[in-house]
């Protein structure tokens, strides 16, 4: 499973289920995930489609040109979201049914 993360969004929310107060690298990584979860809830269950995110890996220290395919599977809290160049992969587990980046 390497090149896998497996993230519970909770992490990153306060208790009013906005992003927390964190540190700018933290912050970022939480913004990126919740463009993810945002994308993902905007499009029906179990479309694998690009979402207008970019891999932030970086292979051999040049930047990935991937962009982040994501799919929420019907009935679950799960979202799924790889890279198709990079080969990085993740689930990120919320039990809130949307969160939004405005």
């Amino acid at each position: 499973m390497a090149n896998t993360y497996v993230t519970d969004l909770r992490h990153y929310l306060d208790d009013s289920e906005d992003l927390a107060d964190l540190p700018g690298p933290v912050l970022n990584l939480a913004m990126t995930l919740t463009s993810i979860v945002a994308w993902a809830t905007d499009h029906e269950p179990e479309d694998a489609l690009p979402t207008n995110v970019w891999c932030w890996r970086r292979p051999t220290r040049k930047r990935c040109r991937g962009e982040l395919i994501a799919e929420r599977q019907r009935g679950s809290s799960e979202i799924f979201w790889h890279c198709p160049m990079s080969g990085v992969r993740s689930v990120c587990l919320t039990r809130v049914a949307r969160i939004s980046c405005d």
